[in-house]
């Protein structure tokens, strides 16, 4: 898509956000080894990039006419999400078979094949490839979009509707039922009040995590919504220099500090939102910067938001080699603020030089990056 029909700003956003899933990763208790409270606290502060994607992808979902029974729409879900998917977690299960087997590491070779679903349908091939079939959850939304945005439902009947999702969500979450990355499971604490051991039925284990999913996108899928008519009533005109401000304003402080008065679901949601908000009142501005003086900054917005994608994919590749650069520094005895920033700046910075090179050939670009 060229430049003057992209929102730049969200592009621009989806960069930011791409670094925060790297940052996220520069330094969690996967690395087996301590990280001192100032590196944790700091790591908090980037824990809004998933919200932020998902929050995108909805609402990109409502700008469009589609129904769930379009043939064009989940052939493209196949080519942007399935395909990529299945390929990458080819791609990180051969990786893992080959250094368990180079370090000898037998036992984790045969629990890499314990759960084949789970690599299959969930995400187990590697710790973040869980967000493509989640995407492909939410994305069954779509079923229903049409109903919802129907003009039946005024913007107060989609409010209650949200907060019935939001409060939905937050009970799933609270009572122990969410899910959990490792274990490709959901819904543990019903499974344990009814001693049902779900890894016997792998068909119900996998199901139970899409129905999770689900019911996680629907807060993001009812925001969409409102957020549509809102535009559809009064346009983006009302988002002045003045209101981007304060969307900014709103974002830093569910940020830093929602945590101490707003619910999980609901920080996410603000923090996904009016990062969305603010991603579109700037796109204007790049665009009109960039026609007055110099269109290097909505190059690089554009090389963002068509990366993002890609870099989220492969970033776990380059961090490990920025993890053997750390070693050689001598700076693996603890995680840090200055470590995790080494560790995440260069890995980001790796793995869009090599998306950008990657996207300039058809097959990669097609079928690994699904563009």
């Amino acid at each position: 898509m060229s430049q003057n029909k992209r929102l730049l700003g969200i592009d621009l956003c989806r960069g930011i956000a791409a670094y925060a899933v790297i940052l996220v990763h520069s330094g969690d208790e996967t690395w087996g080894i301590p990280i001192n409270q100032e590196a944790i606290n700091f790591r908090l502060l980037f824990y809004f990039a998933v919200p932020f994607f998902l929050a995108a992808s909805f609402y990109f979902m409502m700008r469009k006419p589609i129904s769930g029974f379009s043939l064009n729409f989940w052939k493209s879900k196949l080519e942007r999400i399935v395909i990529p998917y299945l390929l990458w977690s080819l791609i990180y299960l051969s990786l893992r078979l080959f250094f368990f087997y180079k370090s000898n590491q037998l036992d984790r070779l045969n629990q890499l094949f314990q759960d084949p679903l789970a690599i299959a349908f969930s995400g187990a091939a590697s710790y973040h490839l869980y967000f493509l079939p989640l995407l492909l959850a939410g994305s069954t939304l779509v079923f229903v979009r049409n109903y919802f945005s129907d003009s039946r439902f005024e913007t107060k009947t989609l409010i209650f509707f949200c907060l019935a999702s939001i409060a939905t969500c937050e009970l799933v979450t609270i009572s122990g039922n969410g899910f959990k990355i490792g274990s490709s499971l959901a819904f543990q604490g019903i499974l344990k009040l009814i001693s049902l051991n779900v890894d016997a039925y792998p068909l119900v284990k996998i199901a139970l995590v899409y129905t999770y999913w689900t019911l996680s996108c629907l807060p993001y899928f009812f925001v969409a919504i409102i957020l549509s008519q809102v535009f559809s009533k009064r346009g983006v005109s009302w988002l002045s220099s003045g209101s981007t401000i304060a969307i900014l304003v709103i974002f830093f402080i569910a940020n830093i500090f929602g945590n101490l008065f707003l619910p999980g679901t609901v920080r996410d949601l603000v923090m996904a939102y009016s990062l969305i908000l603010f991603g579109i009142s700037i796109s204007q501005s790049i665009s009109e910067w960039s026609n007055k003086n110099d269109s290097s900054l909505a190059r690089i917005a554009s090389s963002l938001g068509i990366c993002s994608f890609g870099i989220y994919l492969l970033h776990p590749i380059p961090m490990n080699v920025s993890k053997l650069f750390l070693a050689k520094l001598g700076l693996t005895s603890q995680v840090t603020v200055f470590s995790m920033l080494i560790i995440s700046v260069t890995t980001f910075l790796l793995s869009w030089i090599a998306v950008s090179l990657m996207l300039k050939h058809k097959w990669s670009a097609k079928y690994l990056f699904g563009i």
